[in-house]
């Protein structure tokens, strides 16, 4: 990429990071005009500068990761969209599966409540240092179902569901699972999945806290508490060039088939693809930028980070913005977007 357009590009991350008050900020492209990776505000109490390999939590980011990972197993007729989710389940479990199926799962229209809700985020920021079990995450979910398949509800808790299946399925822990599978490609050292794999120093502090609360945290983004709760709904950090060419190789056909991706990418209830209508939920993929620009992708949240990727497959480029605070203006990724080539000519799953 030009050194000119990487000065546009950096302009751009250092006004979104003033109109958030300063916050650490990293992102980067990946385009046909070439690569660029920025950064801007401040990542720890000591005032030190976010630098482009400076990693963060990207919370729910991880879903679209899992998913991927889901859709390998279709492919190798481990699993199907339609079975039911009991079929793969530990017999042992104590949890109503209300009769889901792996695709409702994937898309949130399982009808099974979300455990994140207020209290339990309390719970997190009372006692970052704690490890939680997932049958200890589970029990904390109300007993309520409404019918599978009929309503969208978005619900960490079908992640964590998705994650015990592929573990079951493969006989495998989940870490193993994503390095053998969606994780073991080229381009993406400083992706991890917490708490199996720790963070490394440079570090992105959440609302750039002091490098030493690291230790209160149990040593993982932004706590143990949240990555133990959250697993395969939420437990990864990396810094955003990893994240990038991770999205880049989804993107590009090199995880899953071209089928597959369609199937990712298409909102379950109306079968319009989700990169071009603004609205919907796919299988593990969303719209990110509405009516801006056509895209599909993910964002995150949790105490402390935001998270933002898409890729935008009119002009095969690739976005991602990563943030150490939630208080930023709606749709603050925005601007950045809108400076990338977002032409019409191309090709979308």
């Amino acid at each position: 990429m030009s050194e000119d357009r990487a000065a546009e590009l950096q302009a751009v991350l250092e006004e979104m990071s003033e109109d958030a008050d300063g916050a650490g900020m990293s992102a980067t492209v990946l385009s046909p005009e070439g690569s660029w990776s920025g950064a801007i505000g401040t990542a720890d109490a000591s005032g030190r500068k976010v630098g482009v390999r400076d990693q963060f939590a990207i919370a729910s980011v991880t879903k679209t990761i899992v998913a991927t990972q889901v859709m390998q197993l279709v492919e190798a007729g481990e699993l199907g969209l339609d079975d039911p989710a009991a079929d793969y389940l530990p017999a042992d479990l104590d949890f109503d599966s209300n009769g889901a199926t792996i695709r409702h799962l994937l898309s949130h229209y399982s009808g099974i409540p979300d455990w994140f809700d207020d209290e339990f985020k309390e719970k997190l920021a009372t006692r970052p240092g704690r490890s939680w079990r997932l049958a200890e995450v589970l029990a904390t979910i109300e007993e309520d179902r409404w019918p599978a398949g009929e309503t969208f509800e978005y619900a960490d808790t079908n992640y964590n569901l998705l994650g015990l299946i592929i573990e079951q399925v493969t006989g495998r822990p989940l870490v193993d699972v994503l390095r053998d599978g969606v994780l073991g490609i080229d381009r993406i050292p400083r992706l991890i999945y917490q708490p199996d794999e720790a963070p490394s120093e440079p570090i992105a502090m959440p609302y750039a806290e002091p490098v030493s609360a690291l230790e209160a945290r149990g040593g993982t983004l932004p706590s143990l508490a949240d990555s133990t709760s959250a697993g395969p709904a939420g437990a990864l950090a990396t810094d955003a060039s990893s994240l990038a060419h991770w999205w880049q190789a989804l993107c590009t056909g090199q995880l899953v088939s071209p089928e597959s991706l369609t199937a990712m990418a298409r909102d379950v209830e109306t079968g319009e693809r989700i990169d071009r209508y603004g609205d919907g939920h796919g299988l593990g993929l969303t719209n990110m930028t509405g009516s801006d620009a056509r895209s599909f992708g993910y964002g995150g949240y949790n105490l402390g980070y935001l998270a933002w990727t898409a890729c935008l497959p009119a002009s095969g480029s690739v976005v991602v913005v990563l943030t150490n605070t939630t208080e930023v203006p709606e749709a603050w990724p925005r601007p950045l977007v809108a400076e990338v080539d977002c032409g019409e000519a191309g090709a979308t799953p």
